[in-house]
C-alpha cells in the first residue's frame, strides 16, 4: 500500500502539476510540498500543522483528506504526554520537607519556633482528603482578595471625599468670573466715525 508521501505525490503528478505550483496554489512554500511527498514531517511543528497542510494539499488534490489524516496521526505524529494528575503532585510536595538548620534541628522542641506550628498543621491536615486542603487553600486566596478588594474601595472613596470636599471652595473662588462670564454682551451701536454707544 503506498504511503501518505506517496499518495499526495501520485494525485498530484496525476493532475500534471509541478511540486512548485502545487504550493503557489495553497499558498505553502514548495519546501512543506516536498517534505510532506517524502513522508518528512518532522519539519513541522506541531502535529497540528501537519494536519493543516495535509488537510489543505489533499484538498487541492481532490483527494479525502480524513485518511491521510489517520495514517499521519498512526505513523509520524508523536505520542501523547500523559496528563498530571494533581493527587500525585500533592502528594510528592508533602514528601518534600524543606532542608532546616541543623542548629535548629538540635534546640529541644519548646525552644524550636518550627514545632511549634507544625504539630498542629499536620494534626489538622493529616485527617483532611486532597481537595479539601485544596479547598482551603481556595478559600484562604479568596479572603485576600476580597480584602485587597475592600481596601482599594475604602481608599478610593476616602479620595473622592477629600476631593468633593475641596470643590465649594474652588467654586467660591471662581464665582465672581462666572458671574461676569455670564452676563449678556451689551450692544454696541456705531454712532459715527470713531464713537461707539453702548446700550447699558
Amino acid at each position: 500500500m503506498a504511503t501518505l508521501g506517496q499518495q499526495l505525490k501520485a494525485a498530484r503528478e496525476a493532475k500534471g502539476i509541478s511540486q512548485s505550483e502545487a504550493g503557489t496554489a495553497i499558498k505553502t512554500l514548495t519546501r512543506i510540498i516536498v517534505a510532506m511527498e517524502a513522508d518528512d514531517f518532522s519539519g513541522m511543528a506541531a502535529p497540528t500543522y501537519a494536519k493543516g497542510f495535509i488537510r489543505l494539499y489533499a484538498t487541492f488534490l481532490r483527494l479525502n483528506p480524513d485518511p491521510l489524516i489517520e495514517e499521519y496521526m498512526a505513523k509520524h505524529a508523536p505520542g501523547r504526554k500523559p496528563l498530571i494528575v494533581e493527587e500525585n503532585r500533592l502528594e510528592e510536595s508533602r514528601g518534600k520537607r524543606p532542608s532546616v538548620p541543623v542548629s535548629l534541628k538540635r534546640l529541644p522542641a519548646k525552644l524550636n519556633p518550627l514545632t511549634w506550628f507544625s504539630a498542629p498543621i499536620e494534626k489538622f491536615s493529616k485527617g483532611l482528603k486532597p481537595y479539601v486542603v485544596r479547598d482551603i487553600r481556595a478559600l484562604a486566596i479568596g479572603t485576600a482578595v476580597v480584602l485587597v478588594l475592600l481596601v482599594l474601595i475604602v481608599s478610593v472613596s476616602n479620595c473622592v471625599r477629600r476631593h468633593a470636599a475641596g470643590k465649594p471652595v474652588q467654586q467660591q473662588a471662581e464665582a465672581p468670573a462666572r458671574r461676569l462670564l455670564d452676563k449678556p454682551l451689551p450692544d454696541l451701536y456705531l454712532v459715527e466715525p470713531g464713537k461707539i454707544e453702548s446700550s447699558r
